[in-house]
């Protein structure tokens, strides 16, 4: 907005100053020049100052007026004073009525002042003012044109939403003053169609993941089980299995959407994660020893977010660790890096960068037989990228796989 209010500021600018000048040397220069009467009329009086009495009528006949004026009523800068008194007659411009005759009648000491009462010069004015208006309204039009134009082009775009949830790319030069206001809207564009896309996948993973507990309901429904027998006890777990999966989702969409309002505060890490790892103790199977390797570091960050992104990164390494899991701290200048490593079987590194998308599970190892929706690492990677950090697998020392959670460092 600053680039095209400092444009539009200019460009007014220079059109009046323009106009301004042209229209000058048009019309003000045109009023310097003597009208044809004025110098016939300086000739005749000069020659008929000796029968002063018949002036008004003869001036009369030729459409002028005279009036009689006292010498000293005006005012005469010193070089017209002595042109008058020489007998040479001097012409001055008036808004009224145009340019004006004036002659000392030397015999009876007065002034004579002629001009045409008929012919006022007013419809000069008009007329500059009128064509200085419509030249820069003109002007005005020719600036606003491509500005008219572009936003033209974004009302359509605007309107032609296609079924996929895109936009129609906007294309106009970089000396638009639209330019980044039309990048933009293609950015919109880009990401109307991607939140569609998402939708249509989450909708889709919903219906799928609903699929398989749904049938198993069904088909244990179907045999009408005992309370109390392992059908029954199957048929709760695949309750508590669909459950798990709307918590999980509604979770998932409600950070999809909208990041929630962060309450930043100095957290203590070690402690907090010292805390968690307390607590999710009790959830660890027995065959699994959970270490801990703590540093001490201060972390600027939402506490619970915090805690819940390692809590879904240890809930994972519990799934598929076969004997050891550990925590550690490691920090630097620039940033903090909170990991989890088990002894498991790893991540593929075909698998590395699609772990953390939603409802996304590796065909070998870690799948639906160990639990979970496939969307709580889609979760810690939404928790990372709200305290602008990052998370990511690697081959962990251990044998298995290592979650790094990243987080940059307060000054």
């Amino acid at each position: 907005m600053g680039r095209l209010f400092v444009s539009l500021y200019v460009f007014i600018v220079l059109s009046l100053v323009g106009l301004a000048a042209v229209l000058d040397k048009v019309f003000l220069e045109n009023d310097s020049k003597l009208d044809p009467w004025v110098a016939a009329t300086a000739a005749f009086v000069s020659q008929q100052l000796s029968l002063p009495e018949n002036l008004p009528s003869q001036l009369d006949t030729f459409g002028l007026k005279l009036d009689r004026l006292d010498v000293d009523s005006i005012a005469w800068p010193q070089d017209m004073a002595e042109q008058l008194q020489n007998g040479q007659p001097l012409v001055l411009f008036d808004d009224e009525y145009g340019q004006q005759l004036y002659i000392l009648d030397s015999r009876n000491n007065q002034l004579l002042q002629i001009y045409h009462p008929d012919q006022p010069s007013q419809l000069n004015v008009w007329l500059y003012s009128g064509v200085f208006f419509a030249l820069l309204a003109l002007l005005l039009s020719l600036w606003t044109w491509p500005l008219w134009r572009d936003l033209s082009k974004l009302r359509e775009a605007s309107r032609s939403l296609r079924q996929d949830g895109s936009l129609p790319a906007i294309s106009v030069g970089s000396a638009s003053a639209l330019s980044s206001i039309m990048h933009s809207f293609n950015q919109l564009g880009t990401q109307i169609k991607q939140l569609v896309q998402n939708q249509r996948e989450l909708t889709g993973a919903v219906a799928h993941e609903f699929r398989t507990p749904l049938s198993r309901l069904k088909f244990a429904l179907a045999m009408e089980p005992p309370p109390g027998s392992a059908p029954w006890q199957d048929m709760t777990r695949d309750v508590e299995e669909l459950e798990r999966l709307v918590q999980e989702m509604l979770d998932y969409a409600s950070m999809e959407n909208t990041a929630p309002e962060m309450d930043y505060s100095t957290l203590p890490l070690a402690e907090l994660v010292e805390g968690l790892a307390n607590r999710m103790a009790a959830n660890c199977p027995p065959h699994i020893k959970l270490e801990l390797q703590l540093s001490d570091a201060e972390l600027l960050a939402d506490g619970y977010f915090v805690q819940r992104a390692l809590q879904n990164i240890m809930q994972n390494a519990m799934r598929h660790a076969k004997s050891r899991i550990l925590v550690s701290i490691e920090t630097d200048k620039d940033e903090i890096r909170l990991m989890v490593d088990d002894d498991g079987q790893g991540v593929e590194e075909a698998d590395k960068d699609k772990i953390f998308e939603p409802f996304f599970r590796p065909d070998a190892g870690r799948d639906r037989k160990r639990g979970g929706a496939g969307l709580g690492l889609a979760i810690v990677r939404r928790i990372q990228q709200w305290h602008q950090g990052s998370c990511k697998v690697e081959r962990s020392p251990l044998g298995g796989a290592r979650f790094i959670l990243r987080y940059p460092q307060t000054r």
